[in-house]
């Protein structure tokens, strides 16, 4: 059913593995897709029962493995005889629709957007919570890599990083709403890798909402993945995003790193332009208020505007190592606020609040006056009311409850906090700078 990685492909033959054959336990060394190219487990995947049910549910029988990762997938107890069904597969013709190819073949001029599934109707699936998580630890140990090459001046290509985007975007086309939930709201993590990721995916659902093609969703995944990339090679002390505040000498430093990101990535190969020019633009606000250079409106490339109004929701949202995160609700709706100083391209803050809702996904709320529920589902139409879930698994589509009382609550694992309506509409503020609460 399944096909392999074409990294993987390259280096051995493929052999059919039964799903009952899999041993609860197993790592998955390889991305393992489907004869579509549709990723169904990422490497890094533990093999769960879960997971197993959940490739059942999809209709997957078996999947198409290395030879040599027969042995460490199967389940111990199986038998020589089954394991010699196992059987040399070959890759069939790739399937006509733009949602069944493989991310490299996505044709220019055809928007995303127009190929996601609906899933409106259903719950978050687990084995592809699995792949995400998959995708997650690659992504850590793809970083850890390139910071060693970094430091030894020994980057040469970026291009495992760039593949990420290309998982995770095909993520997206099978579940947006769960791979923006997942992967953006998943955890509170602040560090530097975990940020880029959350801003890549986060920056990718943006873009798609705005109806740009395949090839630039890909290469907006593949900017927000390194536009910090120079913070490598900088003083330890500024590459946390969970820093403490820093005086003017160290702001003036910390500023460099978006030039820094270029310089480190001009010797890697197969970077294309556009990704590096908004590398160095990420940061530039569309009022003119940003850095490095100060540059305004529609002179920002739109992957710039795209992910600067990204990264200003996630640095909300996932607050400092000094300061507590905004409850998303509020992250969302202090960036409406600021919008109207035009501090954001408005067409690119639509878009993030068609993406997010103004509950925004994976946030919790209070329904009622008392039960406690998740967002799981961005609304069909507008953004006020989205599908929720409860603890118990209640769902509760709020486009039919639309006279029911839904508050923003704090989540105290994340250690989040409210901000008041007067705050946001009395505060003015650059992302350029830092933004502190009392």
């Amino acid at each position: 059913m399944t096909n392999v990685a074409p990294a993987a492909r390259r280096t051995s033959d493929l052999v059919s593995l039964p799903i009952d054959q899999l041993q609860v336990g197993a790592i998955c060394r390889f991305p393992l897709e489907d004869d579509n190219g549709l990723l169904l487990l990422g490497a890094g995947t533990k093999i769960t029962a879960d997971l197993i049910q959940g490739l059942k549910d999809r209709e997957v029988s078996e999947l198409a493995v290395r030879a040599d990762d027969v042995e460490a997938l199967s389940r111990r107890d199986s038998n020589s005889e089954s394991r010699r069904r196992a059987h040399v597969r070959r890759k069939k013709p790739n399937a006509s629709t733009f949602q069944a190819a493989h991310p490299s073949k996505w044709r220019k001029g055809v928007p995303l957007k127009n190929n996601l599934v609906d899933r409106h109707h259903e719950p978050y699936n687990q084995s592809r919570r699995e792949v995400l998580r998959g995708h997650m630890k690659l992504a850590r140990d793809q970083f850890e890599q390139v910071g060693v090459e970094l430091i030894d001046r020994k980057l040469q290509t970026v291009e495992a990083l760039s593949n990420l985007s290309g998982a995770f975007a095909t993520a997206m086309i099978d579940d947006h709403d769960q791979t923006v939930a997942d992967v953006v709201a998943g955890d509170g993590s602040i560090s530097l890798t975990d940020r880029s990721v959350k801003l890549g995916v986060l920056g990718m659902a943006v873009g798609t909402e705005m109806g740009l093609d395949g090839p630039s969703i890909l290469e907006i995944g593949t900017t927000g993945l390194l536009h910090d990339i120079g913070l490598f090679v900088m003083d330890p002390k500024l590459t946390v995003p969970g820093r403490g505040p820093l005086d003017d000498d160290e702001i003036w430093e910390y500023r460099k790193h978006s030039t820094m990101s270029v310089a480190c990535l001009q010797e890697a190969s197969n970077i294309p332009h556009s990704v590096l020019t908004a590398i160095e633009q990420v940061h530039e606000q569309y009022d003119g208020s940003g850095y490095p250079f100060g540059i305004e409106g529609k002179r920002i490339c739109v992957y710039a505007r795209i992910l600067n109004i990204c990264d200003t929701y996630l640095r909300l949202s996932l607050g400092t190592s000094f300061r507590k995160a905004l409850v998303p609700h509020d992250a969302m709706g202090l960036i409406l606020h600021q919008a109207r100083h035009q501090m954001f391209d408005p067409d690119v803050v639509k878009s993030l609040l068609r993406v997010e809702s103004l509950f925004p996904l994976g946030s919790r709320v209070r329904v009622g006056g008392e039960l406690i529920a998740n967002v799981i589902r961005r609304p069909n139409q507008g953004y006020a009311y989205p599908v929720l879930q409860t603890v118990d698994g209640q769902r509760i589509d709020l486009q039919n409850q639309s006279e029911a009382s839904v508050q923003p609550i704090a989540d105290p694992a994340f250690n989040q906090m409210r901000m008041s309506q007067h705050a946001m509409e009395t505060l003015r503020w650059s992302p350029a700078n830092e933004l502190l609460f009392d």
